[in-house]
């Protein structure tokens, strides 16, 4: 009976590990050059001294499976996701120069946990940039000392949206 019960099961199950395999194959891998490291780490240390977000501009390039970031230049405008305008970074960086965006996630508010993903407001701002510039960018959030979380917007053609796969 358990032989049964698990040869009925066999498909669903390699079904399931051929997806995970797919989606894990599709993801970008993320390279920080010597430069881009030291960039948001101080990046991070300001936002952290100020209580508030920052913003910088991320450059290298957009391989067909890896991301290499080579330089981090903050944007001269202080930002808060609660109160600034997304006008700064769209305008200062803009490609060939700049690739994408990254900022942090630190709360200005009570809540000390900040958050490890792009908010709607992130992606809306994501979607601004590929149509003003008209083409993918990469983006990232720092959201600790040791922790960010990037993606390629939008995805490549047959990569789930990481917001919509995991519902």
């Amino acid at each position: 009976m358990a032989i049964a019960a698990a040869r009925a099961h066999a498909p669903a199950v390699i079904l399931l590990c051929l997806a995970a395999r797919s989606l894990c194959a599709q993801q970008a891998a993320w390279v920080m050059g010597p430069q881009a490291k030291l960039g948001l780490r101080e990046l991070w240390a300001t936002s952290l001294t100020a209580r508030r977000e920052q913003v910088a501009c991320l450059g290298g390039v957009i391989g067909a499976d890896t991301v290499r970031v080579d330089r981090v230049r903050p944007v001269d405008e202080p930002s808060d996701s609660l109160t600034a305008s997304s006008e700064a970074s769209l305008a200062t960086c803009s490609p060939p120069q700049w690739f994408g965006t990254v900022h942090t996630h630190v709360r200005s508010t009570d809540d000390e946990t900040p958050a490890s993903r792009f908010s709607r407001g992130d992606r809306a701002v994501m979607s601004e940039w590929t149509t003003r510039w008209g083409g993918q960018g990469a983006f990232c959030l720092i959201y600790s000392a040791r922790h960010m979380h990037c993606e390629v917007y939008p995805p490549r053609r047959g990569t789930p949206d990481p917001e919509t796969a995991a519902e």
